[in-house]
């Protein structure tokens, strides 16, 4: 990892200038992360998962930096942060970031007055094979996608987490769930491949592709 300087963390996430390099051409920085805000409370089958559930996804970082991009048609928008934990922490969010995975096959999020119904897709049926993805990438990582909203209105949310020492990163690509044979579907494969290739491999430091 590079020497622990005060703009370390910011070094790691990909910048505008990467962009063009990974042949992501269509995508441009947003002025300020599009994921700033704090998660809204959620409720899985029981308490003891919901516990879990808002532990793992309310974790706060010592020390955290993001940026985001969107597609020329804002169709595809991608999330990046990197996260610096006290020793030991990082094991125990990604520990409980893979048990909402395995035992939460849904829950609901409150927004207002909305109930909005998130589903983990199969990794078995993703076409994305995340399992295989997760085991090209530091100390251990973490692949799932999900589906969020009414029947017909879902958006599909998919997040990388690689852990490298005491260190994260987070990849989250959103979009509007489409056919999957669909070009929204191809579009949104060739931008995560891209960035597949590009995000976790600055993080670590490794070169690109």
């Amino acid at each position: 990892m590079p020497a622990d300087s005060a703009g370390d963390l910011e070094e790691l996430l990909v910048t505008a200038a990467d962009l063009a390099g990974a042949r992501l051409d269509d995508f441009t920085e947003l002025p300020s992360p599009s994921s700033d805000e704090d998660p809204p409370p959620m409720t899985a089958a029981t308490p003891e998962l919901t516990a879990v559930l808002n532990r793992a996804f309310g974790d706060k970082a010592a020390r955290e930096v993001r940026t985001s991009f969107v597609n020329a048609d804002s169709t595809i928008v991608v999330d990046e942060g990197v996260s610096e934990r006290a020793a030991g922490a990082a094991v125990a969010w990604m520990a409980d970031m893979r048990r909402v995975y395995a035992e939460c096959a849904a829950w609901t999020m409150s927004i207002g007055d909305q109930e909005i119904t998130v589903a983990v897709v199969d990794p078995a049926g993703d076409p994305g094979e995340p399992l295989k993805v997760e085991q090209r990438f530091g100390d251990e990582a973490l692949m799932r996608t999900m589906l969020a909203g009414p029947a017909g209105q879902q958006a599909r949310i998919t997040t990388l987490l690689v852990r490298d020492g005491d260190r994260a990163l987070e990849l989250t690509f959103r979009s509007m769930a489409g056919a999957p044979d669909g070009p929204e579907a191809a579009r949104l494969a060739t931008a995560m491949s891209k960035f597949l290739d590009l995000a976790p491999a600055k993080f670590l430091g490794r070169p690109v592709g």
